[in-house]
């Protein structure tokens, strides 16, 4: 990752690929060759510079990761390319890790809990760096492949030329914000349909859900200011040589006001020709009542 004011990489991206082990890297290096980039898996440290130098006209990807601690551990930089770093919750770590039959690469610190404390400690140059972290504790493995291919070979802008890439996101707060959110807004001071008991089993992608967010003129305001403030944003944001932005919006539970509003900025959004990524993330989560 360039240091800040520096101009970001130009032409076929190069993205450095890494997280911890359980997190799915496998998963993710396999959707990106079934995409079409160029993919390399298990790369030392060493030769990254190397690997991002070569000549290329389409995208590449490079894992690397804490099979080679020394080299990685307090690598503050990756000149000349992108870094993804792919994460998931402890617990979730400890459970895929207890299913595997692969030894961990950090096996020396002791007990497995031990093990991925010391992978976190070898790889926290790479996270501290990362232009995108996904948090893959909820995800399925066709969720993880789709994240994983948008935020390294992008779709196009509609004129077919490279655009800056957004993702639109809506959430819930009592789930916690998405890890990878650049942006997080809050929109919990509106009116909540859950406590109308014929809104509460629908979801911000019903008619009736959306006419009721509607109703309020400070919903249409905030997507008015939010949208506008997002599309000057991104425009300075590219011109500095920033490729991507998240935004997620979320309420309470995710499952109402979020999702109209996070659905109404993607569509502004693309009306300004931007390509936009729009993910629910807690929509389909049942109703805790």
């Amino acid at each position: 990752m360039t240091a800040p004011g520096q101009s970001q990489p130009v032409g076929a991206p190069v993205w450095v690929v890494s997280g911890m082990s359980g997190a799915g890297k496998a998963t993710a290096l396999a959707a990106l060759v079934r995409a079409g980039v160029d993919a390399v898996d298990n790369l030392p440290a060493p030769l990254l510079d190397a690997f991002v130098a070569l000549p290329r006209d389409r995208a590449a990807a490079v894992v690397v990761d804490a099979r080679h601690a020394e080299g990685v551990r307090g690598l503050e930089r990756v000149p000349g390319a992108h870094v993804l770093f792919l994460d998931a919750r402890d617990e979730v770590l400890l459970r895929r890790l207890s299913e595997s039959t692969d030894p961990h690469p950090v096996a020396e610190a002791g007990s497995l809990p031990a093990a991925v404390a010391a992978e976190r400690e070898v790889l926290g140059g790479l996270r501290s760096i990362a232009d995108v972290v996904i948090d893959t504790s909820d995800l399925t493995a066709a969720d993880l492949g789709r994240r994983v291919v948008e935020a390294i070979d992008p779709p196009a802008a509609p004129d077919g030329r490279a655009a800056m890439a957004c993702t639109v996101s809506s959430f819930g707060f009592k789930y916690g914000p998405p890890v990878e959110a650049d942006w997080v807004v809050d929109a919990r001071f509106l009116r909540n349909p859950f406590w109308e008991p014929e809104l509460r089993p629908l979801t911000g992608l019903d008619p009736a859900v959306r006419d009721f967010v509607w109703e309020q003129p400070a919903a249409r305001e905030f997507v008015d200011r939010l949208a506008s403030l997002l599309t000057w944003t991104l425009e300075r944001a590219a011109e500095s040589g920033r490729s991507r932005l998240h935004l997620a919006v979320g309420c309470t539970g995710g499952r109402h006001r979020s999702v109209v509003l996070a659905s109404a900025v993607a569509d502004r959004l693309r009306e300004e020709g931007l390509p936009v990524v729009l993910r629910h993330r807690d929509v389909d989560r049942p109703d805790p009542r």
